[in-house]
């Protein structure tokens, strides 16, 4: 549910609006922007420039305002410069973390509200593929303004095409048949085909439960009668595919959510019966009520997610399928008792060469059909697919994939061998060189761009170039010494103590 920000809220969003537009620079990319604030936020269409010089990129923007209907902010100069681009498989990389602050416009007549945030942290992962730019900024705002924020640039990160479930909160309805509504992207019974569809009966609603005072779906169990007599009880189900009623036996697979891109069929918003994915998550994650009509511990509520090739596939099953990417299920929902749960379930990935092009989700009142009782019910909100950005192997010594900092007495980044934990993650790499240290930093960006982490792998140098210290023997004769402070000794005083590298290349310490 959309909230309204206060106006410390709209200044932090003015900057980081500012920092988008500077971040990304050369050639310009109009595209979709959206800005949250602690999960809270809205979009709009933002033009982001991109300049690149000897091998380099410079971020700035002058004299940045931002205006809607009832507020006018003006924001100033954001500018950020020098970042080291970092190529892998035709995309350029533009990978900083720094501080950075705003300066005044130079607009006269102007109060400048960024230079008034003083130093602000921010964490940038942009991609430059051929003319599309896509960009994800984070600013951790949490010990001064209590505020997470995040930015999102580019159509494919901001809406999840070929990613994500469109209409995972359940805003968004339409009309699907009479006065029945299904959620955009979803549908039920309402819309289903088959030979019995028009005695499937209604299973779902929009209800103003949400776990966060917002909406989500219902979907509920309902007897079934024929000619006034009851016959069973039909599960309430819901599916980004497709509906088919074409069985009086409720186990029947002529029942099934199904998928198929090659049907032309449109639901009442004017979509199709299936949601495109062309990447691999790695879980599907949802919160959850599962609340039961008469109380049974012997049922349980049901989530399924499969990933295809985009031909015909159907749950449940009536064959074998070899199209089938990756399968998500969890079977044995228990009830909730009218509490809202996290449920994740990772996906199990096919030992095949089929290509993602759709994802069926299905989620039911009951695991068994035709089994459960009239008004049990599940109600489902913030649907979505979790895509991993974290190394699973590093060779470090101590390693944890939640430990992105380690200190090595020697570096070989050839050997590091980082491997990542999310099936379509991807790693890019690089070194800095200074006189005091060598470190190389790996970064990991999931495969929907919206989560990256960085790890950090420092060897320290020896700036004096003395090693460790050992005592002098008596028949190992010395061949340089050196004062503490690393410089060069030909007289030493008395008491005076000293670092001696011998014939052999050991280092001692003695006192004269």
């Amino acid at each position: 549910m959309k909230k309204s920000w206060n106006t410390r809220r709209i200044l932090v969003l003015v900057f980081v609006l500012s920092f988008i537009n500077t971040a990304i620079l050369a050639k310009d990319y109009t595209d979709t922007l959206l800005v949250q604030v602690n999960g809270v936020g809205g979009g709009t269409k933002a033009t982001v420039t991109v300049n690149e010089h000897d091998g380099l990129y410079d971020l700035n923007l002058r004299n940045f305002i931002l205006e809607d209907e009832t507020t006018r902010l003006a924001v100033g100069n954001v500018a950020i410069s020098n970042i080291e681009p970092q190529t892998k498989d035709n995309k350029t990389f533009l990978i900083v973390s720094r501080d950075i602050t705003i300066s005044p416009g130079d607009l006269e007549g102007e109060t400048w509200y960024g230079p008034m945030l003083g130093a602000l942290p921010v964490e940038v992962t942009a991609v430059l593929e051929g003319d599309e730019l896509q960009a994800l900024i984070n600013l951790d705002l949490m010990s001064t303004l209590k505020q997470i924020i995040e930015v999102r640039f580019g159509s494919k990160l901001v809406n999840g095409n070929g990613f994500h479930i469109p209409n995972g909160s359940f805003e968004a309805w339409h009309k699907s048949s009479g006065s029945y509504q299904e959620p955009n992207a979803w549908h039920s019974f309402e819309s289903a085909t088959g030979s019995l569809a028009s005695s499937a009966g209604h299973h779902i609603e929009k209800s103003d439960k949400g776990r966060n005072e917002s909406t989500c779906a219902r979907i509920y169990a309902k007897t079934v009668t024929f000619l006034g007599i009851p016959v069973a009880v039909a599960n309430g189900t819901m599916t980004t595919g497709r509906m088919n009623a074409g069985s009086t036996s409720a186990d029947n697979p002529a029942n099934n959510a199904y998928i198929d891109m090659s049907k032309t069929d449109k639901d009442g918003n004017g979509d199709p019966f299936y949601v495109s994915l062309t990447s691999r998550p790695d879980s599907l994650v949802m919160y959850l009520q599962y609340n039961q009509g008469k109380s049974n511990s012997d049922y349980h509520a049901t989530v399924s997610a499969v990933i295809t090739d985009g031909t015909y596939y159907q749950d449940p099953e009536d064959k074998t399928y070899k199209n089938v990417v990756a399968k998500a299920k969890n079977n044995e929902i228990a009830a909730t008792n009218g509490n809202w749960e996290r449920i994740a379930i990772p996906f199990v990935y096919e030992n095949n060469n089929a290509e993602p092009k759709a994802i069926l989700v299905t989620i039911s009142t009951n695991a068994k059909a035709g089994t459960g009782n009239d008004g049990d019910e599940v109600l489902v909100d913030d649907i979505t697919l979790v895509y991993n950005s974290k190394l699973s192997s590093l060779n470090v010594s101590g390693f944890e994939p939640d430990k992105f900092e380690y200190e090595v007495d020697e570096l070989n980044t050839e050997t590091l061998n980082p491997v990542v934990d999310g099936k379509a993650a991807f790693v890019v790499q690089r070194t800095e060189e200074t006189e005091e240290a060598k470190t190389a930093f790996i970064t990991v960006v999931s495969a929907d761009m919206r989560g990256s982490k960085t790890y950090k792998v420092t060897a320290k140098k020896d700036t004096n170039g003395i090693q460790k210290p050992e005592m002098v023997l008596p028949d190992q004769s010395p061949v340089t010494s050196y004062g503490i402070d690393g410089r060069p000794v030909n007289h030493a005083q008395k008491g005076q103590i000293i670092i001696v590298r011998q014939a052999d290349g050991k280092t001692v310490k003695v006192r004269k």
